[in-house]
């Protein structure tokens, strides 16, 4: 089973050869809103949202701590499907948000001061992990 939200429209259209060009699209634009299932997926017919479920996955992590700086700054740890952890923070400036995301789980550099080097580099996060970061950060504490 693949994972679906790491897809280009292109890849999607691929998993789906019978199904018209325009459908990879609107999957892909599904998929991008943060659906949570394929029952969600409201315009797409029924047998073809049984199709993606039988070749690919919606794996979305879930935030097992969210902390609020006075400032606003949220920094969030995503707990991912195999149990894994890493974090994003949304920052507040004058000029508007930004956010800043992990792409590995742990850290080879070492840093003394840092939480994510204690147990080292445990691996990079899917394109699919990283995206769901930014899909489900709610854009206000």
């Amino acid at each position: 089973m693949v994972e679906l939200l790491g897809l280009l429209p292109e890849d999607i259209a691929a998993l789906l050869p019978g199904a018209p060009a325009y459908r990879s699209s609107q999957v892909f634009r599904w998929l991008h809103r943060g659906v949570r299932s394929f029952a969600e997926m409201g315009n797409l017919p029924l047998t073809l949202r049984a199709e993606l479920a039988s070749l690919g996955v919606l794996t979305l992590p879930s935030r097992a701590v969210v902390q609020t700086a006075p400032d606003g700054t949220t920094k969030t740890l995503w707990r991912f499907e195999d149990g894994q952890g890493a974090e994003s923070v949304l920052m507040t400036h004058r000029y508007g948000k930004s956010l800043c995301l992990s792409t590995q789980v742990g850290c080879r550099q070492g840093c003394v001061f840092c939480a994510s080097a204690i147990g080292g580099l445990v691996r990079n996060l899917t394109a699919a992990e990283m995206l769901s970061m930014v899909i489900f950060t709610p854009s206000t504490p």
